[in-house]
């Protein structure tokens, strides 16, 4: 359950929030990638349906760029994928590790720690059918437009000619002002386990056009909330405009872009943020 409550927030700026993020204190968002395995294998269908539909199907080669502890790439390997995970975070991808052999697709799925910004160096001469980029991960990280162009510019590089990269699930500048619109600036209130709870509390600053997010950790004791940590992000948000114009500079073409990934309907702006297909050509 997840309750809306108003607040007042402040803003967080932390250059070494990825750092901290997925590495200092990578155990906490763990808890919360575990928590999203209740819906991985419906969401990797429905990539595996998208991917079927641009001519990617079963046996193809794919990159989950950004793959957390493997949740989307374990799901699309037992779908018949060959899947590579790159994570910036060791303890993401160990974990991954143990719950491909868990999951019995150790031979589909291979997982290795990798900064998106040294791609060419990490995979070498290798090239996918698709790269996955999913739920708002490495675009937007560095608040840099270069920085971005440059890791899609990477992508296009070991991407196999009339390949794809598909951009799914991801926050966007439309998806937060209609957000905003309906609810104001929320605080977000969740239970990440039987253990812990999370509280978000998100700013926007619309001069850099960066969502500054402060997540606090609280376990439970009985009826009561015991402080653990907590962890601030910035990332900035994209326009569907402008993540076209920088994946046009990275050399890729826009193929198709959907307001949902369970019925492929035409983009539109909503709540749920940007489905996009750049082919290259």
């Amino acid at each position: 359950m997840v309750v809306v409550i108003g607040f007042t927030s402040k803003r967080v700026q932390d250059d070494g929030w990825v750092k901290e993020f997925f590495i200092d204190k990578a155990d906490l968002f763990l808890r919360v990638l575990n928590s999203k395995w209740e819906t991985a294998e419906e969401e990797a269908k429905s990539i595996a349906n998208l991917l079927e539909r641009l001519g990617v199907g079963k046996g193809s080669s794919l990159l989950d760029l950004g793959c957390g502890n493997g949740r989307i790439s374990i799901n699309l390997a037992k779908l018949g994928y060959y899947v590579v995970g790159v994570d910036i975070s060791p303890l993401f991808i160990s974990d991954a590790k143990k719950k491909a052999l868990e999951y019995g697709v150790q031979d589909r799925v291979e997982f290795l720690v990798g900064d998106a910004r040294n791609l060419d160096k990490l995979l070498k001469d290798r090239l996918f059918d698709a790269t996955i980029i999913y739920w708002t991960t490495i675009i937007g990280y560095n608040q840099s437009q270069e920085t971005d162009t440059t890791i899609l510019k990477n992508v296009w590089r070991i991407t196999k000619p009339n390949g794809y990269l598909l951009i799914l699930n991801h926050a966007c500048l439309e998806s937060l002002s209609i957000r905003q619109n309906v609810c104001g600036q929320p605080q977000y209130i969740s239970d990440v386990d039987e253990e812990y709870v999370l509280v978000e509390k998100p700013s926007y600053d619309p001069t850099t056009a960066t969502l500054h997010n402060t997540w606090i950790f609280y376990r439970k004791k009985g009826k009561d909330l015991v402080y653990v940590d907590e962890v601030s992000f910035t990332l900035r948000l994209y326009a569907f405009h402008e993540l076209v114009e920088i994946a046009k500079e990275a050399g890729w073409t826009l193929h198709t872009a959907y307001s949902d990934l369970t019925t492929l309907k035409p983009y539109r702006p909503n709540t749920r943020g940007l489905n996009i297909v750049f082919k290259k050509l």
